[in-house]
């Protein structure tokens, strides 16, 4: 057998290798992008999970231990608040960091807004972060925590007579956008327990809030979606 002959028949020119690491430059380019952001998706999908799971649990011990929202409120002050979160919250959160009425708790990597570009409603131009009570739990998130009238509730979609406190949280720490319905998330505690912003609003009216509005109803929009982002929303330019 001519074994020269068998060796010419498997060889590759090198024309032939420089077009197909050409064509997998171009596969990798079109499809790498796209894997890492559905992997980012996945991680901050899994994180908001995570978060809300977190105060959940944390607001259930002290529940347990008869502390309520009202506590916090019951005098409208801010040493109410510090009083109560401290001797009845932070016990239960591994946080590694709080401010009261500072900065210095969430990040300064812009001004956080909706998805419609507009500051949070009840936030000034500055941003969430210097509210009341601002926190990070070990995990990276960043907690806000604000009083809010029952007039105001309204706007979180929540039908209470009941004033409450609004928590914001930003799954992914210091990384961008800063945007309510994308990073930034809201869950309200209330004479209702603890539930996402939308709570009472019909799954029409989240998902259009969501999907097309300033995001504030997304936690809810997550909860009755599987805890998945939609692709609207992730490929939404903000």
């Amino acid at each position: 057998m001519n074994l020269n002959f068998l060796g010419k028949l498997r060889a590759f020119t090198l024309a032939e290798v420089l077009i197909t690491l050409g064509v997998i430059g171009v596969v990798s380019a079109m499809t790498i992008p796209t894997l890492m952001s559905n992997y980012r998706k996945r991680q901050l999908e899994t994180q908001i999970k995570a978060d809300f799971s977190i105060i959940q649990q944390t607001l259930r011990f002290a529940e347990d231990d008869g502390v309520s929202y009202s506590m916090a409120i019951s005098d409208g002050s801010d040493a109410s608040m510090k009083e109560w979160f401290d001797s009845f919250i932070a016990p239960h959160l591994k946080v590694s960091q709080i401010c009261y009425n500072q900065p210095g708790c969430w990040h300064k990597m812009g001004v956080v807004k909706s998805m419609t570009g507009n500051p949070p409603k009840y936030e000034n131009n500055n941003g969430i972060g210097g509210n009341i009570i601002t926190f990070r739990i070990t995990n990276g998130t960043m907690f806000n925590i604000d009083g809010n009238t029952a007039e105001d509730m309204e706007s979180f979609g929540l039908d209470t007579t009941s004033d409450g406190l609004t928590f914001y949280f930003d799954a992914n720490g210091e990384g961008k956008p800063n945007r309510v319905g994308r990073d930034i998330y809201i869950m309200v505690w209330s004479d209702q327990g603890l539930v996402p912003a939308g709570y009472n609003r019909t799954p029409q009216e989240v998902e259009s809030n969501c999907l097309r509005g300033d995001g504030y109803y997304c936690l809810q929009y997550l909860v009755t979606h599987g805890w998945e982002i939609s692709d609207i929303v992730w490929r939404r330019k903000v």
